[in-house]
């Protein structure tokens, strides 16, 4: 009985190897053709998407966003979709939603790259104004702050809201 079990446990570990040879030349066929992993491209191109030359934005309290939009200095922008903002949003903002974002085609386009820029969403749970913040950076602008409290803390704090 030993000598047909012997064959057999042979057979199952050149098969478990054989499948894990198979398994990883498929992963790395993949990450050749996608261009992912190892085989990334590295990011070349525009100036103004390199790293060297942008400012990373940063987040704002609760307390400095009140500041800015009552000193009236800031452009708060609502980075969630056009529905949720349609229901509501802070008071002036303008409504840049993250899937779409293209800047000519936004109402950034015109504005100069130092214009303090406020990007929110829904607050905690949403992580879009932290990359409309960074899109925005990357695209040259130079005074980009996030609030991540967003459209949650605001209304919490009953401040000026319009639909």
């Amino acid at each position: 009985m030993e000598t047909t079990t012997l064959p057999r446990y042979k057979k199952s570990i050149r098969e478990a190897l054989i499948i894990l040879l198979a398994s990883t030349l498929l992963g790395f066929a993949y990450t050749i053709v996608m261009k992912k992993g190892f085989f990334a491209t590295p990011l070349t191109g525009s100036p103004q998407a390199s790293p060297q030359n942008t400012v990373a934005p940063e987040f704002i309290s609760y307390e400095e966003a009140v500041t800015m939009f009552n000193s009236g200095t800031a452009l708060f922008v609502d980075a969630r979709h056009g529905y949720d903002y349609k229901l509501g949003h802070i008071k002036g903002a303008i409504n840049v939603p993250l899937k779409d974002f293209e800047l000519a085609k936004s109402p950034l386009a015109t504005l100069p790259k130092d214009k303090l820029l406020v990007t929110y969403c829904d607050g905690a749970e949403c992580n879009s104004s932290i990359e409309l913040a960074q899109k925005l950076s990357d695209a040259g602008f130079t005074n980009v702050k996030m609030f991540f409290g967003g459209w949650n803390e605001w209304q919490s704090h009953q401040q000026q809201t319009e639909r």
